[in-house]
């Protein structure tokens, strides 16, 4: 696990590990480390890698399997850092989120499919 993130309780699940390129639909609730709620319990998806949520989320993610909970303890620098989220989130603020990975579609680059991207991308034309 990455510094700055503490595994706090986990589930493991049965379904598939996520690792980075995968594509992920999960579950997640955020809470300041006093307990005070950020958001509630919401639905999202991502590519993992992508970095279109904070850094701790995504790192947090690498390595569950589908059906699996994890609840976290986020350090700033890998959330808000001093930025903070005005009216949600103070400077520094080190954030608890708790995960629930509902699907994971794999997308990762395996020896096989990048020789077929590869010709892909050579002779678009020859692939059918």
């Amino acid at each position: 696990m990455t510094s700055g993130i503490k595994i706090v309780v986990e589930t493991e699940g049965a379904g598939a590990q996520a690792q980075k390129g995968d594509l992920v639909a999960f579950d997640c609730a955020a809470f300041l480390n006093k307990g005070t709620e950020v958001h509630p319990r919401r639905s999202e998806s991502l590519a993992l890698g992508a970095r279109r949520f904070i850094a701790g989320i995504e790192a947090a993610l690498v390595g569950m399997r589908e059906g699996g909970y994890r609840k976290v303890r986020i350090s700033p620098h890998l959330a808000y850092r001093a930025a903070g989220v005005e009216g949600k989130v103070p400077p520094n603020a080190v954030l608890i989120y708790e995960l629930w990975l509902t699907s994971v579609q794999k997308r990762g680059l395996t020896p096989k499919s990048r020789g077929t991207r590869a010709r892909t991308a050579r002779a678009p034309h020859l692939e059918r």
